[in-house]
């Protein structure tokens, strides 16, 4: 089948070869080309032959001649070629499970994809690995990989999954380790269910496999309002989070002491409910968790604390407003308190309530068009509006709900200004200047 060349890039190899956009590499030595793996994995050779299908059905074989580090020059839609491997267990804290039923096809795929796992960071149980899996695993060495434990105990895990492969947790450990392929752990925390002694049990069976387990991320489950048939599950409290955060210092420590690394890294949720400060970079180390949303406040809270010595004192007279979820709130509401100190700026933070999702659901990604629009009401009409874009889908302009941008400019009477997750970003858009030429 093939897969097919987006683009070929000007004076590469391929263009030599008149290879062009719109042609299908078939293989490379006879070898199915699956992923962006196989492909980086055939063409380090200096020595190789492609098989090319052109759009008028002719094959052509290519001999490919070059140095060890030059570019063969194609370039892919996407990263996997073949059918995104997809997730057969049934975690009772699946956020999948909990989406409303009218969103659209994509967002119901569970992703359990090991490619993935290593290209971007996503999270994979290891149960819905084949042996032909494992053995592209094993063979290319891709490390690291980011793996979804929850705990430790064998039967506890499988319920948890819906999957009696989950129990062999301990033999999919060793035969990372034995590979010499590191890993980057997620504990999603159930309260009732693989917190207090299991998470205890679950850390130090982790920590016995260090270095191949170079970090254990915890994160809070997150419940949506559509649970309809699903196990009873609950949220945290403020009380069991600030217990929790004192537990994991605690540990922190000892890693620390041991290994020179913290080793155990808590959500920025467990801060956010407990009322408590977020620790210092310290505590993160390299932000080795940082896939896991992990120390994203403290990124995001030091940045702006360097930016600070080069805010002017006045501006021309701006008003802006700036919308985001309730769980940023304790990170946001001193960042536009202080920029509320630089004349001429006004500066609105209004928080958004999810009532698409319900729950527990507070995060700003999770935010859609509607719930923005209802959220700005009419009050609001030409003022200038300032959007994460963490609420758009990826390379888009479009949120979880369908609306488009320009959607809430039409519906909300407002200008939106689309803003990344820096401080930087939001800085420079709502001052209307760059400090790049100031650093």
């Amino acid at each position: 089948m093939g897969v097919l060349i987006k683009e070929v890039l000007p004076s590469s190899i391929a263009e030599e070869m008149e290879v062009e956009a719109g042609d299908m590499l078939l293989a490379i030595n006879g070898q199915d080309i699956k992923d962006i793996l196989d492909y980086n994995y055939w063409v380090q050779d200096d020595h190789f032959f492609m098989d090319i299908g052109k759009p008028n059905g002719e094959t052509w074989t290519v001999e490919i001649e070059k140095d060890y580090d030059e570019e063969v020059g194609l370039v892919f839609d996407g990263a996997v070629f073949d059918r995104l491997k997809t997730c057969r267990n049934r975690c009772l804290f699946c956020f999948v499970d909990q989406l409303p039923g009218y969103m659209r096809k994509s967002l119901y795929v569970k992703d359990d994809d090991y490619r993935y796992s290593f290209l971007y960071g996503n999270f994979i149980t290891l149960t819905n690995l084949s042996e032909q899996d494992w053995d592209k695993i094993l063979t290319m060495r891709l490390s690291p990989l980011y793996v979804s434990i929850h705990c430790m105990r064998p039967a506890l895990r499988a319920k948890m999954l819906s999957n009696q492969r989950a129990a062999n947790i301990e033999e999919d450990l060793n035969r990372l380790a034995q590979a010499g392929i590191e890993i980057h752990t997620q504990v999603v925390l159930c309260p009732g269910l693989n917190d207090g002694p299991v998470l205890e049990e679950t850390i130090e069976r982790l920590a016995s496999y260090h270095p191949t387990v170079q970090s254990v991320g915890i994160v809070p489950v997150g419940l949506t309002g559509h649970r309809q048939g699903l196990n009873s599950l609950r949220a945290f409290t403020a009380a069991e989070a600030a217990d929790l955060i004192v537990n994991i210092t605690h540990k922190q420590q000892g890693f620390r002491s041991r290994w020179g690394t913290g080793f155990v890294y808590l959500a920025d949720e467990f801060y956010v409910l407990a009322g408590q400060p977020f620790p210092p970079a310290e505590y993160y180390d390299d932000y080795s968790q940082i896939e896991n949303g992990i120390g994203l406040a403290r990124i995001f809270l030091d940045e702006f604390a360097e930016l600070k010595p080069l805010f002017p004192k006045e501006i021309s007279p701006r008003s802006l407003i700036m919308v985001t979820g309730f769980s940023a709130l304790p990170v946001l509401a001193p960042v536009v308190k202080e920029l509320n100190k630089i004349g001429g700026l006004s500066l609105e933070l209004i928080p958004v309530r999810n009532r698409y999702f319900g729950g527990n659901v507070s995060v700003t990604g999770l935010l859609t068009g509607q719930d923005i629009i209802e959220a700005l009401g009419d009050q609001q009409v030409g003022k200038e509006v300032i959007l994460p874009a963490v609420v758009l889908r990826e390379s888009s302009t479009v949120l979880l709900d369908d609306k488009s941008v320009g959607d809430l400019e039409r519906e909300s009477g407002c200008r939106m200004l689309v803003v990344d997750g820096s401080a930087r970003s939001l800085v420079e858009t709502v001052l209307g200047r760059s400090f790049r030429e100031d650093r």
